[in-house]
């Protein structure tokens, strides 16, 4: 399942990755060696919209 990352402060596009478990809210994720907990998920046509908190 394609899924964006999204800062969810400034909106920023972090980066996008392929998931084969939809993570929750309040999950944590790491990507590109940096933690970020999950703040909501948004679902789309084309794929899954994170949007996260770095930590």
């Amino acid at each position: 399942m394609k899924t964006t990352l999204i800062e969810n402060q400034s909106k920023e596009v972090i980066g996008e990755l392929i998931l084969k478990i939809p993570p929750r809210d309040k999950e944590w994720i790491e990507f590109s060696n940096k933690m970020y907990a999950v703040h909501r998920v948004i679902h789309t046509e084309n794929g899954l919209k994170l949007m996260v908190i770095g930590i």
